[in-house]
């Protein structure tokens, strides 16, 4: 005669090799993807750094751009004055001109008057000394003009050139600030797609974690195993990550809420069946196999609610 029971366990532990085998495949995947996603939090990490830096010499290519526009309206302020001071010495040489002019008018009236004209042509000496003295230094004071007009021209125009190759650096920065800026927004949108594979990945992993583990109980239920050799709700790979790894991301949700309760009924009720089928009592072995793959049902729904969050 054939034993069905031994048969079953036969065929029941091959295929939960089987998925063991896909649960570790999908498993190993969902590790690399999380390498992967490693990689993208130091590349965010340094795009974010690189922005500021940007940021931070466009700001300052802004200052020096001010400060060379300030430099150039007092350069342009400085060469008003010099125009004006040029045009005071030769207003000064004019007016000198006349005065030399006038004296020597004055010499030759005095002149003719005679012995009574003495005084007034010393006075008319005295005026063409001092009218050649200030001509003298009005062409000091034009000359010197000059010079500093001569030398502020190759300034102004280092200035005004300084101040173009500063534009066009600044016009360079910003432009890689947008090259940054794009680059960031993709390497965010790849983590985000890499965030959900990973996640994906994860899910199905638990999902199938979820399907070996009953799968377990009706093994030990043919074996007569006790409750004590099943873990707890809280000591599963799904267990770990509700209490104490990445699950609290999903914390604010309904679906992780909800998620909590069945989860825990499903381990309690296969816990309960053991114990009971070791007490031989089959009816309470029916309740609980039934409660449990209830259970169940909701565990898979709010993973999969979970799965399509954008919660990452």
């Amino acid at each position: 005669m054939v034993d069905y029971n031994s048969l079953f366990i036969k065929h029941t532990d091959c295929n939960i090799h089987t998925i063991t085998l896909i649960r570790d495949s999908i498993l190993a995947s969902s590790n690399k993807l999380q390498d992967k996603l490693n990689l993208l939090d130091e590349m965010e990490h340094l795009f974010s750094q690189m922005l500021d830096n940007s940021q931070s010499l466009t700001q300052f290519l802004n200052e020096v751009d001010t400060h060379f526009t300030h430099s150039r309206e007092e350069i342009d302020d400085f060469s008003s004055w010099l125009k004006k001071i040029k045009d005071s010495a030769s207003n000064i040489d004019r007016l000198s001109s006349q005065a030399n002019l006038l004296s020597i008018n004055s010499a030759i009236e005095a002149g003719h008057i005679g012995r009574e004209g003495a005084g007034f042509s010393v006075l008319a000496q005295e005026m063409k000394k001092l009218s050649l003295e200030i001509q003298k230094q009005a062409s000091s004071i034009a000359s010197i003009n000059n010079n500093l007009g001569a030398r502020f021209i190759p300034v102004k125009e280092t200035t005004e050139k300084n101040q173009q190759q500063v534009q066009q650096v600044k016009t360079l920065v910003e432009e890689g600030h947008q090259n940054l800026t794009s680059l960031s927004e993709q390497a965010s949108e790849l983590k985000h797609i890499f965030t959900f594979l990973s996640m994906q990945q994860f899910f199905n992993t638990v999902k199938l974690d979820h399907v070996l583990w009953k799968e377990a109980i009706y093994i030990h239920l043919l074996n007569n195993d006790d409750e004590h050799c099943v873990n707890q709700h809280t000591e599963c790979r799904l267990g770990k990550w509700y209490y104490q790894g990445d699950g609290k991301k999903f914390a604010k949700t309904d679906a992780f809420r909800r998620l909590e309760e069945p989860h825990k009924l499903v381990h309690e009720c296969g816990r309960l069946a053991l114990k009971a089928n070791i007490e031989d009592n089959q009816e309470a072995v029916a309740h609980y196999i039934e409660k449990m793959e209830q259970a169940s049902v909701d565990v898979i729904k709010y993973v999969d609610v979970l799965l399509n969050l954008d919660n990452y």
